[in-house]
């Protein structure tokens, strides 16, 4: 990557990241940055830009992560580092297929509750690691168009 396109990159992410810890923090949201904190995650910009997200599939019927899938959640984790950047973990969950009896609100309800499982399952994987409860924030999205797969994905940005 070209240096020139690499601080423009950095410095991009570092602006991005000013109006929301203020607004954040006034908010109580977010736990106080000091000033030798931010500088320490401006320096680190350009590693955390270069951060790709995680992708974690599921079987349908499946909530719980699996010991591989947590192997990986811990080398991704590696690579952001001690931050503080909020992580953003979106949980994509399809309906049910093989039920009949049931209406398209409650296929969707029923999706929907799969998809917040899996992403508190996730919450509580990246709280076991050190990640502070908040600096995480969850994405329920239940039934999705473009999205026909039943996954994780765990970023630094949000969608």
């Amino acid at each position: 990557m070209n240096p020139k396109t690499a601080l423009a990159i950095s410095s991009a992410l570092w602006l991005t990241m000013l109006p929301t810890g203020s607004i954040a923090q006034t908010n109580s949201l977010l736990p106080d940055i000091s000033a030798s904190e931010q500088a320490q995650i401006f320096l680190n910009a350009g590693n955390l830009t270069s951060v790709e997200p995680l992708f974690i599939t599921f079987h349908p019927q499946q909530i719980t992560l699996e010991e591989e899938n947590l192997k990986v959640l811990n080398k991704w984790l590696e690579r952001v580092g001690k931050s503080d950047v909020p992580i953003h973990v979106y949980s994509y969950a399809t309906p049910p297929t093989s039920r009949r009896d049931m209406t398209p609100a409650s296929a969707r309800h029923m999706a929907i509750r799969k998809a917040f499982n899996r992403a508190i399952e996730a919450k509580n994987a990246l709280e076991a690691n050190g990640i502070s409860e908040k600096l995480i924030a969850l994405h329920t999205i239940g039934p999705d168009d473009e999205n026909l797969t039943d996954q994780l994905r765990i970023t630094l940005r949000q969608q």
